[in-house]
């Protein structure tokens, strides 16, 4: 499928940790060293009017050209759009893919015959780094027949100078950028047959899953034998479920240094990376990786 949303420069624009409380989740990502924002509820615009509170409040850690979401939904079971998910399990519930024109790409899906979720907008006032003002977004699902482990999404930023605000991306534990996620799924074959239609160029398979290429950034799928080898002891949700997700850091020594005088427990992965539980890390794996490795 050719689409604005499928080259070589795409990207993963952010994703979201979704929980029940945003306050502990704000705390255990501090822990962790990351600079992350005061939390804010997000809203939709409403022309003519004040805009519409989503019910749900969000901080975020931001970094040069990427961010992560933390976020809460006010009233579980009322009618959010990630209910479904949260009902499963508190984690990984938000991908989202970066878009330069939101409206063409969501009508290059639709004329490629995927039936297709409405366009929205949603925004959320910002005060943080110096910066004040309100951030728009334009964005739509992409269909569970596409992606049913998660909330994927397209997005378009109208103020990109109110997310990715420099004074916000220096991070204590060294963070640069999001790297990559991990899926785990019972059946690869099925799985990557729809992730065939994501946006990517490259496609990878390794001895234990496959991946999809993005700019700087990879999509791996694999099972739960896996997983287990790849992070012996780490629990994950039962499947289909993001498990895992990798942000590149500057110095993965001075990451180790930092974690451990803050006393979260972590496991080497290799010998450059380390990673940390989902118990610490609000239901997903956290992998910390030294920006020297290749994605």
């Amino acid at each position: 499928m050719d689409s604005p949303i499928q080259s070589t420069e795409t990207t993963i624009d952010h994703i979201g940790l979704v929980g029940r409380a945003i306050n502990p989740m704000v705390a255990a990502y501090r822990k962790l060293g990351f600079t992350v924002s005061d939390p804010v509820p997000l809203m939709q615009p409403n022309p003519g009017g004040d805009p519409t509170p989503l019910g749900q409040h969000s901080a975020h850690v931001i970094f040069p050209d990427t961010y992560m979401e933390l976020t809460a939904i006010d009233r579980p079971g009322q009618g959010n759009h990630l209910d479904n998910f949260l009902a499963r399990h508190e984690g990984l519930h938000i991908i989202a893919f970066r878009s330069l024109d939101a409206e063409l790409a969501w009508r290059n899906l639709a004329t490629h015959g995927v039936v297709m979720p409405p366009m929205r907008a949603a925004s959320r006032e910002v005060n943080m780094g110096g910066k004040r003002g309100t951030a728009d977004f334009k964005w739509f699902q992409i269909p569970e027949s596409i992606v049913g482990e998660a909330f994927a999404c397209v997005v378009e930023h109208q103020t990109p100078e109110l997310v990715f605000i420099n004074s916000m991306t220096s991070h204590p534990n060294g963070a640069m950028a999001l790297r990559g996620i991990g899926v785990v799924v019972d059946d690869i074959g099925s799985t990557f047959e729809r992730y065939e239609r994501l946006p990517g160029a490259e496609r990878r398979t390794f001895a234990m899953g496959r991946s999809i290429m993005l700019k700087n950034q990879r999509l791996t799928v694999v099972q739960p034998k896996s997983f287990k080898a790849l992070f012996p002891g780490a629990d994950h949700p039962k499947p289909p479920t993001v498990a895992y997700y990798a942000v590149t850091v500057s110095d993965i020594r001075a990451t180790k240094a930092y974690l451990a005088k803050t006393g979260v427990p972590f496991t080497t992965w290799g010998a450059d990376g380390v990673w940390i539980g989902p118990a610490q890390a609000c239901g997903a794996t956290l992998v910390f990786v030294d920006q020297k490795v290749e994605a």
